[in-house]
C-alpha cells in the first residue's frame, strides 16, 4: 500500500485548493519529509484529509462525544460533534479531500470525499456526503454509493480504518507513555492500542453464562419437585374410572341411536303423508283446468276442418282490393301517355331552334378573327412600352433612395466626428490633470505605483501584526484555561481518592457480610440434614410421628430421594434469597469501586496530560509574544492601550486599504486615459476619410438622376397613343383576350343549349314508349285477376254447401284469429292434458311410497290389503307410537349428559396425569441438558471468566504483548542492534536486554530520551506490522513525539528515521520542533495567516 497524492480544499483552517503529489519532485525523491508549522496551524488537518478521503472519518472525530452533543450550523441547523462535515471551513459552500493510492493489487485508485451546501451558497444547508472510488488505470468509476464504497475501499487498499490508523498513522508518542506506565496503565494503553476490549466482554460473558446455567439447573430441579405425577395405585384407579364411565356412556349412546332411528322413521312418514295430500290437491286442480277448456277444444276441431280451404278464403278476401288498385293505375297510365305525346312535340321544336342559334354564333366568331389579331399586336406593343417605363421609374427610385441614404450617412458621420473630437479633448484634459507636476506620463505612473505598493505593504504588515497579536491573546487565554482546568481536576482527583477509599471499605464490609451468611447457611443445612436423619431413625410403627403426628411411617426404612427439596423448600428459598442479596450487594460495591478506580486512572492521566499541555502552553505563549515583539510595527502597537489594540489595528488596516485603493484608482485612470486617447485620434482621422468618400458618391448619384429624368417624357407620349388606338378597336371589351373569351363563351353556350334540347327530345321519346308498354301490360293483368275471382267464388260456394253447420259468423271469427293465437290455444290444450296425466301418475306413486314405508311396521291386520295402511286407524296407531318415543327421548337426555360429564372428568384426570408425567420426562431431559451446559460453561468460566472481565483480558493482553514485542524487536534490530525487548518483572512488565552489556536486563525507565524514542518507534512499527499482516506498507506518518528530545537524542531519532527510509518507505514526520525542520530539507509548511486561515506550501532545501 502506498499513498501517491493528496488533494484538499476548504477543510478546517486550510482553504486550498492544495495538492501534494508524492510521485513528483521533490516529494518523489524524498524518503523523509516533514509537515511543519506552529501548534494549531493545521498540520493534523492533512492527516484528517487523508482519513476523510479513504474512510469518511477521522480518529479524532470517532472518539468525539456521543451524538447528543450538538454544534450549531447555519440557521436552525445543528450537527453532532462526531459529524465529519464539521471539518468544512466556515463561510465556504463546498470542500473535498482526495487521495490517490497504490492498492494491494498493484493498481492505482482515487478515493474522494466531498461535501457541499445547498445551492452552492455559504449560507445553504449542508447536504449529504459524496464518496467515490475510481480506478485510475482505465479511468473507470467503480462506485459513487457510500455502502458500496465502504465495502470496496478496504478490499482495494488492504486495510480497514482501525488497521490504517495503526499501520500508517503511527502512535509513537502513545508508546512512549506505554513504556513508562505501570501494569494497570499499560493494560489500559494496550487495550486502546490493540483493541482488546472484546476480551473483557468475552470474560464477563463467560462468567454470566456460567451463572445463568447454574440458575437454570436450580430452577429445573425446583420445577421437578413441584409437579409430581400420581402414584401407581392412584393411576390404576384413574384408569378404571375412565373405563367404567366410557362403557356406561357407550350403552346410553347405543339406546339414543336406536331412538333416533325411530324418530327418523316418523319424520319420513310425515313427509310421505304430506306428499300424498299434496298430490290429491294437485290432481283436483288439474281436472278443473281440463274441464274449463271445452270451448277451445271445439274451436280446435273446426280449425282442422277449415285448414285445407284457408288459402282460398284468404285469396278471396285479397282480390277485390287488388282489382280496384289495378283499375286506378291503368287510368293513370293512359293520362300520362297523352301528356308524353305533347312533351315529345315541344322538345323537337326546341332542339331545332338551338341548332340555328349555334350556327349564328359560329359565323360571328369567324368574321371577328382579323380585327382580333390587330388588337393583340397593339396590346403587345403597349405592354413593351409599359415595361420600359416601369424599369426607368424603378431605377430612378432606387437612385433617389440611395442618394437619401448617402445624405443621412454623411450627416451622421459629421455628428460622430464632432462627438469624438469633444471626447478626445476631454480625455486629453484629464490626462494633463493626472500628470500634474510630473514631467511626463511615465513619471506620474511610477509615483502612483510607489504610493500604492507602500500602502499595500503596510496593510500586509498590519495583517501579520494582527495575527501575531491574536495568537498571543489566544496563547494567554489557552494558558489560563489550562491552568484553571488543571486546578479543578486536581481537586476532583483528591475527592475521587477519598471516594475510592470509602468504596474499598464498603467492599470489605459486603464481603464479610457475604462470608457470614454463607457460613450460617451451610451450618443450618448441615444441622437440618443430621436432625432429620436422627428423627427418622427414632420412628416406631404404631406410634405418632413427633413432627406430623401420623401413625404410618412410609419413609422409615426407605427415605425419599430429596427430602430437603420436598419439606424445607421455603426455608432454603429464603436462605438463597439472602445469599443472592448479599452477593448482589458485594457485586455492586465491587462495581462501584471498579468504576471509581477507572475514573481515577482516567482523571490522573488527564491531569498528567494537562500538566504537559500547560508546559507546552507556556512555551507557545512565550513564542507568540517573542514573535509579536519581533514585528517591525510592534512599537506603534505598544503605544496603544491593550483594550483598544484590536480597534486600532482594524482602523489602521482600513486606512491602509483606503489609501491603496485611491492609488490603485489613480493608476487605473492613467492607464484608461492613455488607452482611450490613441484609438480616439485614429478614429478622428478615419472619420475625415469617410466623409470625403461619402461626398464623392453623392455627386455621382445626382448626375445619374438627371439623365434618367430626361428619358421619361417621350416614352409616356408614345404609350398614350398606343393605348387610344387599342381602346378604339376593342370597343366595349377590356382587352383582346376578353374579346376572344366573349366570342368563345357565346359559341360554347349555344352548343350546350343545342345538346340540352336534343337530350330532352330523346328523353321525351323514351318516356312515351315506356308508358305505352305499361298501359298494355296493366290491361292484360286486370283481365287475369277478373278470371281468377270468378273461379275462386265458384269453388268456395261448392265447399260451403258441404258444411252447412258452419255459419258465416263462426267462419269470420275463426279466420280473424292469428296463427300465434291458434298456436297458443293448441299449446294450452296440450298442457292441460299432460298436467292431468302427470298428477294422476304422481299421486299413485306417492300412495305406493307411503304404503311401502308402512309395510314392515305391523300397523294393520295380517289379512288386510296394502291400501288398508292408509286408513285412519293406522294413522292413530302411528300417532300413539310417536308420543311414546318422545317421552322416552326426554327421559334419556339428562342421563346421557351425566354420563358424558362423568366420562370427561375421568378422562381429564387421566390426561392431566399423562401431562404431568410428560412434563417430568421433558423437565428431566432439560435438567440433564442444563447440567451439561452448566458443566461446560463452568469449566470455561474457571479458565477465563470473571465478573469484571480482567482474567481473560490479561491473558489476551499478555499474548498480544508477546506478539507486539516479536514484531517490535524485528524493527528494533533494524534501528539499533544493541537493544531487545522482553517481558519481565510482572505480568505485563517490560525489560530491555542490552546486548552491549552482556545481555544485561535493564528497566525501561533507565533508557535515555533517544533510546526511549527508538524503542517506542519500534513498538509503533510493530503494531503497524500486526495491523497490516502480510501487506507491505510503503507510506508512514509519525505525529509528534519529538518535542522532549535533547540534541543527542534528536540525532539518534533522525538516524532511526533515516533507517526507515532506507528500508524503502516514505516517512512523513509531523512536528513543530525547529531542529527537526533544519535536519529535513523537504517540508510541507503550514503557516497561519490570521483569522483562522492557514496556507500550506511545499519547500525543498
Amino acid at each position: 500500500m502506498k499513498i501517491l497524492a493528496l488533494r484538499l480544499a476548504n477543510l478546517a483552517s486550510l482553504p486550498g485548493p492544495l495538492a501534494l503529489d508524492f510521485t513528483a519532485s521533490p516529494l518523489r525523491d524524498a524518503g523523509l519529509f516533514a509537515i511543519t508549522g506552529p501548534t494549531g496551524a493545521g498540520k493534523s488537518t492533512l492527516l484528517d484529509a487523508l482519513c476523510l478521503a479513504l474512510y469518511g472519518g477521522t480518529p479524532r472525530l470517532r472518539h468525539a462525544p456521543v451524538r447528543d452533543a450538538q454544534l450549531p450550523d447555519v440557521g436552525q441547523e445543528t450537527l453532532t460533534t462526531s459529524d465529519p462535515r464539521t471539518l468544512l471551513r466556515r463561510g465556504t459552500a463546498s470542500g473535498y479531500a482526495e487521495v490517490d493510492f497504490l492498492g494491494r493489487d498493484g493498481r492505482r485508485y482515487r478515493a474522494r470525499w466531498a461535501v457541499r451546501r445547498a445551492r452552492e451558497k455559504a449560507g445553504g444547508k449542508l447536504q449529504k456526503v459524496e464518496q467515490s472510488l475510481t480506478d485510475l488505470e482505465d479511468d473507470r468509476l467503480l462506485t459513487a454509493q457510500k455502502r458500496e464504497f465502504d465495502r470496496l475501499l478496504p478490499e482495494r487498499l488492504g486495510l480497514t480504518f482501525e488497521q490504517f490508523t495503526r499501520a500508517v498513522l503511527l502512535a509513537q508518542s502513545e508508546f512512549a507513555t506505554f513504556l513508562k506506565a505501570d501494569d494497570n496503565e499499560r493494560s489500559d494503553l494496550l487495550e486502546k492500542l490493540t483493541d482488546t476490549a472484546e476480551y473483557s466482554e468475552i470474560s464477563m460473558a463467560a462468567y454470566r453464562r456460567a451463572s445463568d446455567a447454574k440458575r437454570r439447573v436450580e430452577a429445573l430441579e425446583a420445577r421437578l419437585a413441584d409437579d409430581l405425577p400420581a402414584e401407581p395405585e392412584a393411576r390404576a384407579e384413574l384408569e378404571r374410572a375412565a373405563e367404567a364411565t366410557q362403557q356406561a356412556l357407550t350403552d346410553l349412546q347405543k339406546r339414543t341411536a336406536s331412538l333416533q332411528a325411530e324418530q327418523r322413521w316418523h319424520d319420513e312418514d310425515d313427509r310421505l303423508r304430506a306428499n300424498v295430500q299434496r298430490g290429491q290437491a294437485e290432481l283436483h286442480a288439474a281436472e278443473q283446468a281440463w274441464q274449463a277448456l271445452t270451448a277451445a277444444r271445439e274451436d280446435q276441431a273446426w280449425r282442422r276442418v277449415i285448414l285445407p280451404q284457408r288459402h282460398r278464403l284468404r285469396r278471396q278476401a285479397e282480390l277485390p282490393g287488388e282489382l280496384r288498385a289495378l283499375e286506378a293505375n291503368l287510368e293513370k297510365t293512359q293520362r300520362a301517355l297523352t301528356d308524353a305525346e305533347s312533351a315529345q312535340e315541344q322538345a323537337k321544336r326546341a332542339s331545332e331552334a338551338a341548332e340555328r342559334t349555334l350556327a349564328e354564333a359560329t359565323e360571328a366568331r369567324r368574321k371577328a378573327e382579323p380585327e382580333l389579331r390587330e388588337a393583340r399586336e397593339l396590346a403587345q406593343r403597349l405592354a413593351s412600352h409599359d415595361q420600359q417605363l416601369a424599369e426607368l421609374e424603378r431605377t430612378h427610385g432606387e437612385r433617389r433612395r440611395r442618394a437619401d441614404v448617402l445624405a443621412e450617412q454623411r450627416r451622421q458621420a459629421d455628428e460622430a466626428h464632432g462627438r469624438r473630437r469633444e471626447r478626445r479633448d476631454r480625455w486629453h484634459a484629464a490626462l494633463q490633470r493626472l500628470i500634474g507636476d510630473h514631467d511626463d506620463l511615465d513619471a506620474a505612473r511610477q509615483a502612483a505605483q510607489r504610493a500604492h505598493d507602500a500602502a499595500a505593504q503596510r496593510r500586509l504588515g498590519l495583517g501579520e501584526l494582527h495575527g501575531r497579536w491574536q495568537e498571543a491573546c489566544r496563547a494567554d487565554q489557552s494558558h489560563q484555561a489550562l491552568k484553571t482546568r488543571l486546578t479543578d481536576n486536581e481537586k476532583r482527583l483528591e475527592a475521587l481518592l477519598a471516594r475510592g477509599q470509602a468504596a474499598r471499605q464498603r467492599l470489605d464490609d459486603t464481603e464479610r457480610h457475604l462470608s457470614s451468611i454463607q457460613a450460617f447457611v451451610e451450618r443450618s443445612r448441615a444441622v437440618r440434614s443430621e436432625s432429620v436423619i436422627r428423627l427418622r431413625e427414632g420412628l416406631t410403627d404404631g406410634e405418632p410421628c413427633p413432627v406430623c403426628g401420623g401413625l404410618e411411617h412410609p419413609w422409615r426404612h426407605r427415605p425419599p430421594a430429596s427430602p430437603e427439596a420436598a419439606q424445607l423448600a421455603a426455608q432454603q428459598a429464603e436462605e438463597d434469597r439472602q445469599l443472592a442479596e448479599a452477593q448482589d450487594q458485594r457485586d455492586r460495591a465491587y462495581q462501584q469501586r471498579y468504576d471509581i478506580e477507572g475514573e481515577y486512572r482516567a482523571l490522573k492521566a488527564s491531569v498528567i496530560q494537562q500538566r504537559e499541555d500547560l508546559g507546552n502552553a507556556d512555551r507557545q505563549r512565550a513564542e507568540a509574544h517573542r514573535a509579536l515583539d519581533a514585528h517591525p510595527l510592534q512599537p506603534e502597537l505598544s503605544d496603544i492601550a491593550t483594550e483598544e489594540r484590536d480597534a486600532w489595528l482594524g482602523h489602521q488596516r482600513q486606512l491602509s486599504e483606503t489609501r491603496r485603493t485611491e492609488h490603485r484608482r489613480a493608476l487605473d485612470e492613467l492607464a484608461q486615459a492613455e488607452a482611450e486617447l490613441a484609438p480616439l485620434n485614429q478614429a478622428l482621422h478615419q472619420d475625415e476619410i469617410d466623409l470625403a468618400r461619402l461626398g464623392s458618391q453623392q455627386s455621382e448619384l445626382e448626375q445619374e438622376l438627371a439623365g434618367l429624368a430626361e428619358r421619361l417624357p417621350p416614352l409616356h407620349q408614345a404609350r398614350e397613343a398606343l393605348a387610344a388606338d387599342l381602346r378604339t378597336r376593342l370597343g366595349e371589351h377590356a382587352s383582346p383576350d376578353a374579346w376572344q373569351q366573349h366570342l368563345d363563351a357565346r359559341q360554347e353556350s349555344a352548343r350546350r343549349a343545342r345538346d340540352t334540347a336534343q337530350a330532352k327530345h330523346h328523353e321525351a321519346q323514351r318516356e312515351h314508349q315506356r308508358l305505352a308498354q305499361q298501359a298494355v301490360h296493366e290491361a292484360e293483368r286486370l283481365e287475369a285477376l277478373r278470371r281468377e275471382r270468378d273461379t275462386l267464388e265458384a269453388e268456395l260456394a261448392e265447399w260451403r254447401q258441404a258444411h252447412p253447420e258452419l255459419d258465416d259468423a263462426m267462419l269470420a271469427r275463426l279466420q280473424a284469429q292469428s296463427d300465434d293465437e291458434a298456436e297458443r290455444q293448441r299449446q294450452q290444450l296440450e298442457d292441460a292434458d299432460q298436467a292431468l296425466q302427470q298428477t294422476t301418475a304422481t299421486l299413485a306413486e306417492r300412495r305406493q311410497a307411503l304404503i311401502a314405508h308402512r309395510r314392515d311396521q305391523e300397523l294393520a291386520e295380517a289379512g288386510d290389503s296394502e291400501p288398508a295402511l292408509l286408513e285412519a286407524s293406522v294413522e292413530a296407531e302411528i300417532a300413539r307410537r310417536r308420543e311414546a318415543l318422545n317421552g322416552e327421548r326426554e327421559a334419556l337426555a339428562p342421563r346421557l349428559n351425566a354420563a358424558q360429564q362423568a366420562r370427561d372428568e375421568a378422562a381429564h384426570a387421566l390426561r392431566d396425569d399423562d401431562r404431568r408425567r410428560q412434563r417430568q420426562r421433558d423437565a428431566q431431559a432439560e435438567l440433564e441438558a442444563a447440567r451439561a451446559e452448566h458443566r461446560r460453561w463452568g469449566r470455561i468460566s474457571e479458565l477465563i471468566g470473571s465478573a469484571d472481565g480482567k482474567l481473560f483480558r490479561r491473558i489476551a493482553q499478555a499474548y498480544n504483548l508477546e506478539q507486539l514485542l516479536e514484531h517490535a524487536n524485528v524493527h528494533l534490530a533494524g534501528l539499533s542492534r544493541r537493544y531487545r525487548l522482553i517481558r519481565g518483572g510482572s505480568e505485563l512488565g517490560l525489560l530491555v536486554v542490552d546486548r552491549d552489556m552482556g545481555d544485561e536486563r535493564r528497566s525501561v525507565h533507565s533508557l535515555s530520551g533517544g533510546e526511549t524514542f527508538l524503542v517506542s518507534l519500534a513498538l509503533a512499527l510493530g503494531l503497524a506490522s500486526m495491523a497490516s499482516g502480510e501487506l507491505t506498507i510503503e507510506s508512514l506518518f509519525i505525529d509528534e513525539g519529538f518535542g522532549s528530545l535533547d540534541p543527542q537524542s534528536l540525532a539518534l531519532a533522525m538516524e532511526a528515521l533515516d533507517g526507515l527510509q532506507a528500508q524503502g518507505r516514505r516517512v512523513g514526520v509531523i512536528s513543530h520542533v525547529q531542529e527537526m525542520h533544519e535536519r529535513i530539507p523537504v517540508q510541507i509548511r503550514v503557516e497561519p495567516l490570521g483569522n483562522g486561515t492557514s496556507q500550506a506550501r511545499l519547500v525543498s532545501g
